[in-house]
């Protein structure tokens, strides 16, 4: 009587199970679904050990928008997708499990000032999403996704600075997912789109990824312009282990670099272009240069030189020639009916070819529009709130979104990391160091100049490395400068 009772319970529990398992089988679960399922799964395994989500960060990354697409065959577009937010899930996670080690060993170090100021800065990022934003607050904390996770990657790059041995992988795990997507740019170049990517095309506003109607390639990637860039910072990984490899290896590695570089150059994104080319530049003639004159004539030469490049570039490709041009440029800023058609009607013709795009002439026009505006003594000094305007150049974003203040933070940030970076170069002996500091250096320069006409520190790649790499150099320098003084110590006594 209880075998036939036990087995009355169980049959009915056993088919609802089988039926849940069958269920999942052929269900494909919503993009919501799918992040907390891989969030349960990851949850214990990344606060445990920490290293495994970096490895995630850097691996699943870059493949968020090939899944989201994978989505549009089953699922529509959704408002805000939560694909896009399992990277961040996965920073703040690592962060959670580095926490106590990284509070014991920020006791530990003298020098914290660059520390101090980074953490001023993400909480002013909180702060000015719920205060002084002129955008609606959902929407202001939409936006903070795109400034607050990637700033933590900073705290993470620091703690993690000296286990090399992680810093190797993650570089060589960069270069390898740089050669597919490369691969994978040239198989939608040449052999075309697959059907998620086309239905993908119909569900997006982003008019000038198409050239005459063709999409240009964007591999994995949310763009063109985010393939452009992981691709640079891919070529410059691979400089880097140009240093420290054996010279069989090297040979490998300068005959990937062109393929690379090819890679870059199919995206049409002109920027990008001049941005790969100063990384050759920056490598092979400004890091060998010593004298410090020498390097502040050679920064402001590269400066103007992309300044001046731009001029022309639009002076001959606008078909409004020099007078044109300089009356845009010079002129007063007014919102008239020509800005705005400089801004949205002459840029359209981007659809027929990206070189008649007259970016750099609206983009003048655009900036000279915000500077106008911050003569006002409340943008000038707070803006108008995190991700309320993005100006097509970072310098200009943080102006007009943080005001003069925020626009000094950014260069000031930019030059200091270039600025301790030399020094060390200069300083340590340890191989590895200098040439990962050298391959950061060479990322900061090329993603400032690139920053002129674009925001390339706003979004995947550039975000998570800059602010990754740029903490493993703070933690360098302060080793460096402890060192020194420790030093100094020695000769008292």
């Amino acid at each position: 009587m209880n075998k036939n009772i036990l087995s009355f319970i169980l049959w009915p529990i056993i088919v609802f199970i089988g039926t849940f398992i069958a269920y999942k089988i052929v269900h494909i679960p919503k993009q919501a679904e799918f992040v907390l399922i891989i969030a349960f799964l990851l949850f214990y395994p990344i606060l445990r050990y920490p290293t495994v989500g970096l490895y995630i960060v850097f691996t699943i990354s870059p493949l968020i928008p090939f899944f989201r697409r994978l989505y549009y065959l089953v699922y529509g577009r959704p408002g805000i997708d939560p694909l896009i937010m399992m990277p961040d899930l996965f920073i703040i996670l690592i962060f959670i499990g580095i926490f106590f080690e990284f509070r014991e060993r920020i006791r530990m170090d003298s020098n914290k000032d660059i520390l101090l100021l980074i953490t001023l800065y993400l909480a002013y990022l909180i702060i000015r999403t719920f205060v002084f934003n002129s955008l609606p607050l959902q929407e202001a904390i939409a936006k903070l996704k795109f400034y607050a996770p990637s700033v933590i990657m900073f705290y993470i790059g620091w703690l993690f600075a000296n286990n090399h041995r992680l810093l190797k992988r993650i570089l060589f795990l960069s270069i390898i997912l740089g050669i597919i997507s490369c691969l994978y740019g040239f198989n939608q170049l040449f052999l075309g789109y697959s059907t998620a990517e086309k239905l993908w095309f119909s569900s997006i506003s982003f008019t000038t990824l198409f050239i005459k109607g063709i999409a240009r390639p964007f591999s994995f990637f949310q763009s063109p312009a985010a393939f452009a860039d992981y691709l640079i910072i891919c070529i410059i990984c691979l400089l880097i282990f140009t240093d420290i490899i054996k010279s069989p290896y090297k040979i490998v590695a300068f005959i990937i670099i062109p393929i690379l570089f090819y890679g870059v150059l199919i995206t049409s994104v002109r920027s990008s272009w001049v941005g790969a080319m100063f990384v050759f530049f920056v490598w092979f003639v400004f890091l060998r240069i010593k004298n410090v004159g020498g390097r502040i004539i050679m920064i402001l030469f590269l400066i103007c030189f992309f300044i001046v490049y731009q001029y022309f570039d639009d002076v001959i490709t606008s078909g409004i020639g020099f007078k044109g041009v300089n009356s845009i440029i010079f002129s007063p800023s007014t919102q008239n009916t020509s800005y705005v058609d400089l801004l949205v009607t002459k840029r359209a013709s981007a659809l027929v070819n990206p070189f008649e795009e007259h970016s750099f002439v609206s983009r003048i026009a655009l900036w000279k529009f915000i500077i106008t505006s911050s003569v006002n003594i409340e943008r000038a000094l707070l803006g108008r709130g995190l991700g309320v305007l993005n100006a097509d150049s970072l310098y200009f974003t943080y102006l007009a979104e943080f005001g003069y203040p925020g626009f000094l933070f950014i260069v000031f940030l930019t030059l200091m990391f270039i600025l301790r970076g030399l020094k060390i170069i200069n300083y340590s002996q340890n191989k590895f160091v200098v040439a990962l500091v050298k391959g950061i250096i060479t990322l900061n320069f090329s993603f400032a100049i690139m920053n002129i006409t674009g925001s390339h520190l706003l979004s995947f790649p550039g975000d998570f490395y800059f602010w990754f790499l740029n903490g493993a150099l703070i933690s360098y320098y302060s080793k460096n400068e402890n060192n020194n003084y420790a030093k100094i110590e020695e000769k008292k006594l």
